[in-house]
């Protein structure tokens, strides 16, 4: 009895050594993902940041652009209007 209570305890002292270990790697797991993940969310909130810019500049240019034309229309229609009239 003796004998066996002491290969139980062996057992129960190694059972908890391994679920310890077990709990130390799942946290090291778990921080390192979130870090990870976190330094993720970090470079695609940048590279977002950085299209919209990209794109307001584009879209600024784009109505330069579309105003210039519409000047030019209405400069004709004036001068249309003006040979009609």
């Amino acid at each position: 009895s003796r004998r066996r209570a002491g290969c139980s305890l062996r057992a129960m002292a190694m059972l908890r050594q391994n679920f310890q270990s077990f709990l130390t790697g799942g946290v090291v797991a778990l921080a390192f993902g979130y870090y990870r993940v976190h330094q993720d969310i970090y470079v695609a909130a940048g590279a977002v940041d950085a299209r919209i810019e990209a794109l307001g500049s584009e879209t600024v240019s784009s109505v330069a652009a579309m105003q210039k034309r519409v000047k030019a229309l209405e400069q004709e229609v004036a001068a249309l209007k003006a040979l009609k009239g």
